[in-house]
């Protein structure tokens, strides 16, 4: 029997496991987590460290709770439609003023006042905007996308002449270039993906 098809409330009550011990357990892995910096072993103290398994549903209800509090209960923001996939979220706001607006109020929910939204607006119906692994752009009720990667900060790419197996630098080429043409809407777009 796979563990991922036994069903989660009797996986608890079959370990003996109540919420009060869930809860336990989350908080000892979510508040327990270290690292190194200069030689020195720190804790950190604010916030969820990446790495952790539990750290991004974690986020996604915390940010919930304040999309519940604020969004979804003013008739005001329910005219446009607004939709999250972790931390990145978009709208089909008419203005930016509009957009900001609307996650202003999510924003102003957060009690520790960290919530920070970058809003990408278009300035006008030409331009794309950066949406998960894509740019998107509407254009008379026609939706464009195509293939997107932020510019890194750092220059950390995969050298030909590194120890890493052929195959796995053949598929990294192979894998950009198959990811670029299914977030591509249209051949030309595919094209000014690479």
């Amino acid at each position: 029997l796979m563990h991922s098809s036994l069903p989660l409330i009797e996986g608890f009550h079959l370990l003996g496991l109540k919420l009060v011990d869930v809860h336990q357990m989350l908080e000892i892995v979510l508040t327990n987590s270290f690292f190194t910096f200069d030689g020195q072993v720190y804790q950190q103290l604010v916030g969820l460290f990446m790495g952790c398994k539990p750290s991004p549903i974690c986020a996604v209800i915390r940010v919930y709770t304040f999309e519940k509090r604020s969004i979804y209960t003013d008739s005001h923001y329910l005219s446009a439609p607004y939709g999250r996939y972790i931390d990145d979220a978009y709208t089909t706001a008419r203005t930016l003023e509009e957009a900001q607006d609307m996650f202003n109020s999510i924003a102003s929910q957060d009690p520790d006042g960290r919530l920070k939204w970058e809003v990408d607006f278009p300035e006008d119906n030409s331009q794309f905007v950066p949406f998960l692994g894509t740019e998107i752009r509407m254009e008379e009720g026609d939706v464009s996308y195509r293939f997107f990667r932020k510019s890194q900060k750092k220059n950390i790419t995969l050298h030909y002449r590194s120890h890493h197996p052929l195959k796995t630098k053949v598929e990294v080429v192979r894998n950009f270039y198959r990811t670029a043409e299914m977030s591509s809407s249209s051949p030309s777009l595919k094209e000014e993906s690479f």
